[in-house]
């Protein structure tokens, strides 16, 4: 859907996924860098992180250095780090998403 010449996912910095899945999944939470990677979603992120994506069912891949999460788990992980991420940033209007 486009909105004065702009898609959703240009307006808020997500990347739109598609194959029968549709969501949006940002680019970037804070620290946390996200993308897709077939049926996975690769997350690279700093180690104090590792808790919250092992508990999400995330496998490591030491080679590349990231978290893989299968889609349907990746929720709770984004809802937990928008958590996290400091609100007085939020709330001045310091996006840390993009």
């Amino acid at each position: 859907m486009r909105h004065n010449g702009q898609s959703r996912a240009e307006k808020t910095g997500y990347q739109t996924l598609s194959e029968g899945w549709l969501a949006d999944l940002p680019a970037r939470i804070g620290p946390a860098e996200f993308s897709a990677l077939g049926a996975m979603i690769a997350v690279r992120c700093p180690s104090d992180l590792d808790p919250l994506m092992h508990q999400a069912g995330g496998l490591w891949e030491p080679g590349s250095r990231r978290w893989l999460i299968e889609r349907r788990r990746l929720g709770p992980p984004i809802r937990n780090l928008r958590r996290v991420t400091d609100p007085l940033f939020r709330r001045v209007g310091l996006l840390l998403d993009v």
